[in-house]
C-alpha cells in the first residue's frame, strides 16, 4: 500500500490524492486558520494513522461543525502537537495553542 508513496518520493512526482470530505461549493473551508488557533488533525480526520483505509471519520456537516464552533476548547492543542494523532489532553498547565478562540457562528463566516 506504501508503493506510491515510495514512487512519489523517488520520482519526485506528486501524489494523486483520493477526497474524502466532499463540502458543497459554497461553503468555505481553511485549513490554515484552524491549524493557527490550534485545532489537531485528528479533531476532525480522526485516527488516520490507525486506518488502514483512510475514510471519512467525522460528519463535516454543518451541525457538527457549529458544536465546535461554540466550544472549541475541547478541540484546542498545543501547537506542536497539532499532527501528533495520539495526544490527549493532560495537565491544564499545557499552553493551548490560542485560549482566546472565538470562532464565527454566524452565516458568512462559512458560507460564500
Amino acid at each position: 500500500m506504501l508503493e506510491p508513496v515510495r514512487a512519489s518520493y523517488a520520482t519526485g512526482t506528486p501524489l494523486v490524492w483520493s477526497r474524502v470530505h466532499r463540502l458543497p461549493d459554497f461553503v468555505h473551508f481553511n485549513h490554515s486558520i484552524h491549524i493557527a488557533k490550534g485545532i489537531g488533525c485528528s479533531s476532525c480526520h480522526g485516527r488516520i494513522d490507525k486506518m488502514e483505509v483512510v475514510r471519512l471519520d467525522k460528519p463535516i456537516a454543518m451541525a457538527w461543525c457549529l458544536e465546535c464552533h461554540r466550544d472549541p476548547t475541547p478541540n484546542l492543542r498545543p501547537k506542536d502537537q497539532l499532527t501528533n494523532m495520539s495526544w490527549q489532553k493532560g495537565s491544564d498547565s499545557e499552553p493551548l495553542a490560542s485560549a482566546d478562540v472565538h470562532p464565527p457562528q454566524y452565516c458568512s463566516g462559512c458560507h460564500r
